[in-house]
């Protein structure tokens, strides 16, 4: 890991021991986007994140984490350090929740020391969650962990939401009026087509189809075949 030193100053960071089984449930893969600029804060949410599993980069600057927001693949997560100087954490998540993309980030935020503006979180505007310092592993954890629950769950309601409106299209096309032959049974589509029941009704929904004989036709086409015979 490459940090850069930034400033001097008291980290109220301390790193705990965690337990490591908790560390083996965690599955790789989401993206943690780390923003702060003083080196020892860095490497305790680096060495942290990495150390369960997680994807991190790395910014150190208000104008690269925009950049990464707008032009790259939007990370799952982000960690903002409430504390990088000469940046206005609160106005920096409205810009990320105005920056283009279809999904959403979330946006855990490190609270500065004594910041009393940032007692409450407001996801609309500003961050979802807040860490306060003094912070340990123990916290950090939680609070990440409950972060990719919540966007897990979103990915999930998205998903739902777009499998019912394609059932909902379903049910609306098979919906209304059906010009339908009184002879042969054929239904008349858009385009002006006539279409066999069947053909009409498997284009137009998940239904397939078997055949049987029914006890009227069974007597009627075929009177010396016993029914039990089918």
């Amino acid at each position: 890991m490459t940090t850069p030193g930034k400033r001097d100053a008291t980290v109220t960071l301390r790193k705990n021991l965690f337990h490591r089984g908790a560390e083996a449930n965690v599955s790789p893969s989401p993206r943690v986007l780390i923003a702060a600029d003083d080196s020892a804060t860095i490497r305790f949410l680096e060495s942290s994140i990495d150390s369960w599993g997680y994807k991190t980069m790395v910014v150190f600057n208000d104008r690269e984490l925009l950049h990464r927001m707008e032009r790259e693949l939007r990370p799952t997560l982000v960690i903002l350090d409430g504390a990088m100087q000469g940046v206005n954490s609160l106005a920096l998540c409205r810009r990320i929740r105005l920056s283009p993309g279809k999904t959403r980030t979330y946006i855990i935020l490190l609270a500065a020391d004594g910041s009393e503006e940032q007692a409450f979180p407001d996801p609309a505007r500003g961050p979802d969650d807040l860490l306060a310092r003094p912070l340990t592993g123990t916290e950090l954890y939680v609070h990440l962990r409950t972060g990719m629950r919540v966007m897990d769950l979103e990915t999930e309601v998205s998903q739902l939401t777009t499998d019912l409106a394609r059932a909902a299209n379903k049910i609306e096309r098979l919906g209304g009026l059906l010009p339908i032959c009184s002879h042969c049974k054929k239904i008349r589509d858009d385009s002006g087509y006539w279409n066999e029941l069947e053909k009409y009704i498997s284009d137009h929904s998940d239904a397939e189809f078997s055949h049987a004989i029914c006890p009227s036709c069974l007597a009627k086409y075929y009177p010396d075949v016993k029914d039990e015979c089918l």
